[in-house]
């Protein structure tokens, strides 16, 4: 059994019991997860300032699960911080939630929109999604303006504002997949898909399967990402301060 590590870049465990529920729903009996949060860190990641602080604990994490052997890692934030600096770091291959949660969406349609807590991430969502080659299928953003300390108080609030812009984005921006930018209940996405005329994608399950197909890959066949000219590794690996 491949063992993968998910990392919630936060210095909290709020986020990991549903993490861990999710997992179990979706999860292959040949892979199993590890789930942790950082000792020290962030609240959450709505901050970019807040990104830096978590990145050099997250890659320690990370290269101790290299050591002993996973088959792969996910950065448990659609944000994707820290993704190229932890490929370039480790041999491991390292999942980031938006992109594996985009690349999906983009097989799954012509064109997808994004559901997000706050205006104040699109921004940096938007970078990514042109970073990752993608632009031309985003059909739109969508705020449900809650951030992360709103939706674990009221997660159902959330999740009804969800579902009322997805089928905005669907009517009005013509998405024919909707990508949610946190992580849901499995409940709440089996409903989703029984109430909306399009494919939901979870970026939970999205990057947990991407994951596994990449643990796979790298310990069976030796496949992971390049290390010639974007994630080549420097002379020496030294922890960030």
């Amino acid at each position: 059994m491949a063992q993968i590590l998910w990392v919630n870049p936060v210095g909290t465990g709020d986020f990991d019991a549903e993490t861990l529920e999710l997992i179990e729903k979706v999860r292959s009996p040949l892979h199993e997860a590890r789930v942790r949060h950082l000792d020290e860190g962030p609240p959450h990641l709505e901050y970019h300032v807040y990104e830096h602080e978590a990145l050099a604990p997250m890659l320690e994490l990370m290269r101790e699960a290299e050591e002993e052997g996973c088959g792969a890692g996910v950065i448990g934030c659609f944000y994707d911080g820290g993704l190229r600096e932890l490929r370039e770091a480790l041999r491991m291959p390292v999942v980031g939630m938006a992109e594996a949660s985009l690349l999906l969406a983009a097989s799954l349609g012509h064109s997808f929109s994004i559901i997000v807590g706050r205006r104040k991430w699109i921004p940096k969502m938007s970078d990514n999604v042109l970073l990752y080659g993608l632009e031309r299928k985003l059909a739109s953003f969508r705020s449900v303006e809650m951030g992360i300390p709103d939706v674990l108080a009221e997660p159902e609030r959330f999740f009804d504002r969800v579902l009322s812009e997805s089928r905005r984005a669907v009517a009005e921006d013509g998405a024919e997949v909707v990508v949610l930018s946190e992580i849901a209940t499995p409940s709440f996405w089996e409903r989703a898909q029984d109430e909306l005329p399009v494919p939901l994608v979870d970026p939970g399950v999205a990057c947990w399967k991407w994951a596994e197909l990449a643990a796979d890959l790298y310990l069976r066949l030796g496949i992971t990402h390049s290390k010639v000219y974007g994630y080549e590794a420097p002379p020496v690996v030294r922890p960030l301060r």
